[in-house]
């Protein structure tokens, strides 16, 4: 892939996932997590550190760009799926290791925030597919 696709995939990407996952974890599904914390009460931070958040999806986002371009994906539903697949089995790997050694979730939490992963990353992946198409 060329620098230049990778740079605006993971740029497009990043933006479109923060503002994504900004509506769904800090309103959609805030109550989840304030539920299912497990012993992890009162451990979110009062403000975000947004250099962290932006370096961290852009990462993703990265991944995502790559995988896009390996699969040869043309189109906005093509990118949602590929998308949709690295955000699920990023995450689903993440947090379960993360219940396995800490105590900041319950055993559902695993699961349901790797398929909302499917959302925001397959919301990405379909931006970047779309991109990276029209600038061929």
């Amino acid at each position: 892939m060329e620098t230049n696709k990778l740079v605006t995939g993971t740029v497009v990407g990043a933006v479109t996932m923060i503002v994504i996952g900004r509506l769904i974890f800090d309103t959609v599904m805030v109550g989840f997590y304030e539920t299912n914390g497990a012993a992890a009460f009162g451990v979110g931070r009062e403000a975000v550190i947004w250099p962290a958040l932006a370096l961290g999806t852009a990462a993703l986002a990265a991944l995502v760009t790559v995988c896009i371009g390996w699969s040869g994906a043309k189109n906005a539903s093509d990118g949602f799926k590929v998308g949709g697949i690295v955000g699920f089995l990023v995450w689903l790997g993440v947090d379960l290791i993360y219940y396995a050694q800490f105590n900041i979730g319950t055993s559902l939490m695993p699961l349901v925030d790797s398929l909302i992963e499917v959302v925001r990353t397959g919301v990405g992946g379909a931006v970047i597919a779309s991109v990276l198409e029209r600038s061929k």
